[in-house]
């Protein structure tokens, strides 16, 4: 799924494993529920983008934009979420639920 446009997509519930998610949008995809294991999402949009209650072990958001993302009850390894809390742009609130980006991530507020 590089380069792909999956905008507003509906990936609740679905489970990813070993996915190559690179360099795509997934602004505004709701992941709510979902099992994302070992992929990547280097350099992809997920602006406004839903991880609610979803599995995202091993999973990388290197170089993607994450602003206003809700990771709200999210699991993530230890190493997985310090390398997302240094990403810069954790930041803003979703426009859908109206959470705070970094504290839904676990890495509190700026």
């Amino acid at each position: 799924m590089s380069q792909t446009d999956a905008s507003k997509s509906k990936f609740r519930d679905t489970y990813f494993s070993k996915g190559y998610l690179r360099d795509s949008n997934f602004d505004g995809a709701d992941f709510s529920n979902a099992i994302v294991d070992r992929a990547t999402f280097k350099g992809s949009s997920l602006k406004g983008a839903v991880f609610a209650n979803a599995v995202l072990t091993g999973t990388s958001f290197e170089n993607a934009d994450v602003e206003g993302a809700d990771f709200s009850d999210a699991y993530m390894g230890d190493f997985d979420i310090r390398s997302l809390c240094r990403n810069p742009t954790l930041k803003g609130e979703n426009p859908t639920t109206g959470i705070d980006t970094r504290v839904s991530a676990g890495c509190g507020a700026k």
